[in-house]
């Protein structure tokens, strides 16, 4: 049965491949389909995530997952948060994006923050909604530590270790991360609804 994952981030379509590999379940990408990237107008992750869903499964008449994830630092109100992969402006890149993360917690004291991931699932015949949740807890350290990973992975050092999930190996992510962890959950109420 295959599902389309509403993304062109090839960082974030390795991790769903690698998890779903010994499901029921065939991820393909969005981007063998279509090359227009889906907007986030949505004012939460879960409206974000299920407009790519929707958006994704209207374009390949496939079942979809679309994805919403974000940093949250709470000194910072929870910022970036839904404004993570655009937080230094439209079209910024990682590095943007840590350099102006940086440069707000330079005043801070509190770096506890943490990685959240909401999936949505759409089934375009039958209108079924699923949602799933995952957190990954941790704080944002003053430099880059690690080359492995995307996004803010170099700054974010994972609560009750000395490292970065820059740092970690592929494999070790797959057992933590907050997007494995929803993936795990919206794997087992596929299991459910799909036998």
């Amino acid at each position: 049965m295959k599902i389309v994952i509403a993304t062109f981030n090839l960082g974030k379509l390795k991790e769903f491949k690698s998890l779903f590999k010994n499901s029921k379940f065939e991820v393909v990408a969005l981007n063998d389909f279509s090359s227009e990237d889906i907007e986030e107008t949505g004012k939460s992750y879960e409206e974000n995530a299920l407009l790519k869903a929707k958006a994704a499964a209207k374009k390949t008449s496939l079942l979809a997952i679309g994805d919403d994830s974000g940093l949250e630092v709470s000194s910072l109100n929870n910022d970036p948060g839904l404004f993570s992969a655009r937080y230094a402006g439209k079209g910024s890149t990682d590095e943007e994006n840590i350099s102006k993360l940086l440069k707000k917690m330079k005043l801070l004291k509190n770096s506890k923050a943490k990685f959240v991931s909401t999936l949505a699932f759409y089934d375009p015949q039958k209108k079924i909604e699923l949602f799933s949740y995952g957190e990954l807890y941790g704080e944002i350290i003053s430099g880059r530590k690690g080359n492995k990973g995307f996004g803010y992975d170099p700054i974010f050092k994972i609560k009750n270790s000395n490292k970065t999930l820059g740092e970690i190996s592929f494999e070790e992510r797959m057992k933590i991360s907050h997007r494995a962890k929803s993936t795990v959950n919206m794997i087992n109420f596929l299991n459910q609804i799909y036998k």
